[in-house]
């Protein structure tokens, strides 16, 4: 009950935070839903009608180019945001040709690798396909998917950036289910995806140049580098060593293990990745949050946000898991179940305090994330060294899991202790 006279409304309060939460999230929260509905339903179609074997391959494939791509660009957006902290130029066009020239650099180091691969007689094939071509050259057009969100997240245009989600997350669904039911091959699935990759990185770029109002003096390309060189190279050795052991568990089991252990593993993995499009759909509303206030109160959030959310998660995933795989893909993949509830424990443990990695890039304390991640890979590679050869996919799960699991402890103790 309300304490009369007093002017606080006490039993309310939870309530208002989460409505508050909700109200200001509901954009996000409904774009990412439409993600995972969508990518559950891709996943469902893809593997069955491909099977774990092809599945896997199409998952160490998409390992390699994504970690080439995504060492040099994953969270620029975060660089644009720093810059319109700091400046107050028009950057927008050098962002965009910055971003498409690392683009080449990764499709250059992404080919060089398949080359090596295919020399050394790693991969099942003789020469790079057309098809993984193709998908390299279109990935370049998708980094400026980074310059959007940044853009789109400083001026708080969080519903236009949503729907721009949902249109990328609904474009590459329809392609690649049209493609794989019309012919069931690997081609097929990557033709899909680099079509999709055209398409919305032209509806971006239109979006960002329709959108420019900024009458400020344009800064040339040069400039824009030497004005953001210090935070890119803090953002890339911080995306580096986190990147490795994320899109590198399906590769290293596809290598050193099969093509079929990849892809059973690959499905434990996608069953719990919705866990992550959370993560996505909180991001942008969380730095917008501490970049107006410093003082943003995280225990509130992890309390009457964070916590519910993840005791409902953890109980669907142990109760339906079983008929969750073979729902969405069969019973040909009924062995992901053990990696499954692995990953979700390392899952949830990044889900409850993602917060602190944005609570330290914006404290300028981006390093002590670099070294969480540090932490994060070395254990990695240390546990998956020891654990692939007996455990296979659950071994690479257990690593995955250590490994997030030390990371967000270490985060913890230097929010509390630097708060």
């Amino acid at each position: 009950m309300a304490c009369k006279g007093s002017g606080v409304q006490i039993p309310s309060a939870p309530h208002n935070f989460m409505k508050s939460f909700v109200l200001e999230t509901k954009e996000l929260l409904l774009s990412q839903g439409v993600i995972a509905i969508l990518a559950i339903i891709q996943i469902r179609i893809v593997a069955t009608n491909l099977g774990p074997e092809i599945y896997g391959k199409i998952g160490v494939y998409w390992g390699l180019i994504a970690l080439c791509f995504r060492l040099l660009n994953s969270r620029n957006s975060d660089m644009v945001l720093i810059n319109f902290k700091n400046n107050d130029k028009n950057f927008l066009r050098s962002s965009i040709l910055f971003e498409i020239i690392l683009g080449l650099i990764s499709s250059s180091i992404a080919l060089s690798l398949f080359l090596i691969s295919i020399n050394l007689e790693i991969l099942d094939i003789n020469q790079i396909p057309f098809y993984i071509f193709i998908f390299i050259f279109s990935r370049v057009f998708l980094n400026i998917l980074e310059v959007f969100k940044g853009f789109y997240t400083h001026f708080g245009n969080l519903k236009i950036y949503s729907l721009v989600e949902s249109a990328n997350s609904i474009s590459r669904f329809v392609l690649v289910v049209s493609f794989i039911i019309y012919n069931p091959q690997i081609d097929s699935f990557f033709f899909a995806i680099s079509i999709n990759n055209f398409i919305v990185g032209m509806i971006i770029l239109m979006l960002l140049f329709k959108n420019n109002q900024s009458q400020n003096e344009k800064m040339g390309l040069k400039e824009y580098y030497l004005y953001s060189k210090s935070n890119f190279k803090k953002i890339r050795l911080d995306q580096a060593v986190g990147l490795i052991p994320q899109h590198l568990d399906v590769v290293v089991i596809g290598f050193f293990a099969d093509f079929y252990s990849a892809g059973i593993y690959r499905i434990a993995k996608k069953l719990v990745e919705p866990i992550n499009y959370l993560v996505v759909a909180f991001s942008p509303w969380m730095l917008n949050k501490i970049t107006n206030d410093e003082k943003y109160n995280f225990r509130k959030l992890t309390i009457q946000i964070l916590f519910p959310i993840t005791v409902f998660l953890i109980t669907v995933y142990l109760l339906f898991g079983d008929q969750l795989i073979n729902f969405v893909a069969g019973e040909e993949f009924q062995e992901s179940i053990m990696p499954m509830v692995i990953l979700l424990f390392g899952y949830i443990a990044y889900f409850i305090t993602f917060w602190t990695r944005h609570y330290l890039f914006l404290n300028e304390l981006i390093l002590k994330h670099t070294t969480g991640r540090v932490i994060n890979l070395t254990i990695f590679i240390i546990s998956s060294s020891i654990l692939i050869t007996e455990y296979s996919f659950n071994g690479i799960a257990s690593s995955i899991s250590l490994g997030i699991i030390s990371q967000k402890i270490y985060e913890v103790f230097v929010y509390v202790k630097n708060k």
